[in-house]
């Protein structure tokens, strides 16, 4: 199968001593990215990111909760290369003893034709 996507990251040097990734890796990656560049840092992109991280803060209750998915769901929509099936295949869980949110989408990527679970774990413990 010819590559779609091509891309890199330094994270994955450390693993593969290369700095490339490629189709589904690099789809997750940057998705990942987006959720942790703050809005309004991107320059000439405003709206671009989201205030995640800036949620750590917050009382870890079902307001921030909700926050969370929403911006998590904002991003995922963003992204043109996946989609999100069925409401279902996009759940949010709440660990209050741990101050973890565990997010878990199944994705379809498009131009790729393959579904693939992404699960997200965002800590909120300094």
């Amino acid at each position: 199968m010819a590559v779609m996507y091509k891309g890199f990251s330094f994270k994955n040097w450390q693993n593969n001593k290369t700095f490339v990734l490629t189709d589904v890796e690099l789809v997750k990656r940057d998705i990942l990215t987006h959720i942790h560049t703050s809005r309004g840092s991107r320059v000439g992109l405003r709206g671009f990111g989201t205030g995640v991280d800036s949620l750590i803060f917050e009382p870890f209750d079902g307001h921030t909760i909700a926050l969370i998915s929403e911006e998590i769901r904002n991003v995922i929509d963003y992204d043109p290369r996946v989609i999100i099936l069925d409401e279902d295949d996009y759940q949010i869980f709440p660990d209050f003893d741990s101050s973890m949110v565990i997010i878990r989408a199944k994705l379809y990527y498009v131009e790729l034709d393959l579904s693939q679970v992404l699960d997200l774990n965002i800590q909120f413990s300094l």
